[in-house]
């Protein structure tokens, strides 16, 4: 079935709103969706128990651009903000939706701003200084 499954999702990705799968098939369909999206720095992830979740980026470390300061943090923050809006969901919290919510809104302001974008999005930005920037966008 992963066959088909991949097949499907780059032909019509959006027929798809969530995937259930076994951790190895889903790390497949996870570099299909971050390719077909614009790259692994572009895909978060959170993955969802019955009463506990677990939010990381699906790239990994990226070992081959390690200690360069060039990595995308959007995979990162937005699994962080993921994970804030399932505990605020699941918990009936306010805040935590609210602050998922300014994550969210914040992150796409920078990008869509363009001015601090990492070298894989079309820019000369570092890690920190898009990070920074998002951290700016959430707190103003």
């Amino acid at each position: 079935m992963i066959d088909s499954i991949a097949m499907k999702l780059v032909t019509s990705p959006q027929q798809f709103d969530v995937v259930v799968t076994t951790n190895q098939f889903g790390d497949i369909l996870t570099d299909i969706g971050a390719g077909l999206v614009g790259g692994l720095g572009l895909a978060p992830g959170l993955c969802v128990g019955e009463r506990q979740a677990m939010a990381q980026a699906t790239h990994g470390s990226a070992p081959d651009i390690a200690g360069r300061n060039i990595a995308n943090p959007y995979a990162m923050i937005m699994s962080g903000q993921m994970l804030l809006a399932w505990l605020g969901r699941k918990r009936n919290e306010p805040k935590a939706v609210a602050a998922a919510s300014r994550i969210h809104a914040a992150v796409h302001a920078v990008i869509a701003g363009r001015k601090q974008l990492t070298p894989d999005l079309g820019g000369a930005a570092s890690t920190t200084d898009m990070g920074d920037a998002i951290a700016r966008a959430v707190q103003g």
